[in-house]
């Protein structure tokens, strides 16, 4: 697993692939690189690709309390696509979605495309006026309320009932549990750029300028919030294409890794 420091900050990825298209991959939040592998593996002869742990997750460095995680996350990405000295096929889920994201509109000389799967980029949907944005906040707040109170074991757990799908909290191996409860602050810490709130905020108008392929995945069974972020991106983006993954959830990118891959594969052939 090769390693450097990025931007300050200790980082480690993995490579894969043989083909002759690069590809960046950033995963979710309290995930790790390894949660590309299914994806990875399937794209092998197109693509080489790069998936990089966020800081304070996998074996990456620490979170760097003097500056936003999301702005550390694009820095250290953008540090590791400038050593191919090409532009990269951008993929991110989640929280690595956002990031993506970001680096198209900050450095679009290193995006060839995005992919942007299941993002919580929930101040689109804020900016566009859907009442999905204030339906979410309401629902999190059981959430919050237990980060507030440091109950992180809780907090975990009723995050992962929201967002982790079928799969129920206890039928989650003790290690990956502890992982995630370990991490759970991470979720306060994305919200700057997530709920449009602080200086890692894109105003949904700066998308506009876009031009690069964008390929927007969610899972049919998602929080609401999602749909209303995907539509709102559709219009927005000049050259874009929407898929919804039957029978999926938020964790698509892990559950239904065949699916991601081939809806991949069929877009950068197009």
């Amino acid at each position: 697993m090769p390693e450097a420091e990025l931007a300050g900050t200790q980082a480690y990825w993995r490579s894969e692939g043989q083909g002759s298209r690069p590809m960046l991959l950033l995963h979710c939040t309290m995930a790790h690189s390894g949660a590309w592998k299914g994806v990875m593996q399937r794209l092998n002869d197109v693509s080489v690709m790069t998936a990089m742990d966020l800081p304070g997750h996998g074996r990456s460095g620490p979170r760097d309390m003097s500056t936003t995680w999301q702005t550390q996350s694009t820095e250290m990405a953008i540090k590791l696509l400038e050593q191919t000295g090409h532009p990269a096929d951008l993929v991110g889920h989640s929280f690595g979605a956002t990031v993506a994201l970001r680096i198209a509109v900050e450095r679009p000389d290193l995006a060839r495309s995005l992919t942007l799967i299941e993002p919580v980029f929930f101040s689109a949907a804020k900016d566009a006026g859907r009442i999905e944005f204030d339906e979410h906040m309401g629902a999190h707040s059981y959430f919050y309320d237990l980060l507030n109170r440091k109950d992180y074991d809780g907090a975990a757990r009723a995050f992962s009932e929201i967002w982790g799908g079928s799969t129920a909290w206890k039928e989650f191996p003790q290690k990956q549990r502890e992982y995630m409860s370990d991490r759970i602050e991470m979720i306060r810490a994305g919200g700057d750029s997530v709920l449009g709130t602080g200086p890692d905020y894109i105003p949904l108008s700066d998308l506009s300028s876009l031009t690069v392929p964008v390929l927007l995945i969610e899972g049919s069974d998602t929080d609401a919030i999602i749909g209303a972020v995907q539509e709102t991106l559709a219009d927005v983006f000049p050259r874009s294409k929407r898929v919804v993954i039957e029978g999926a959830g938020h964790m698509v990118a892990i559950t239904h890794a065949k699916c991601i891959a081939a809806e991949i594969r069929d877009y950068h052939q197009q």
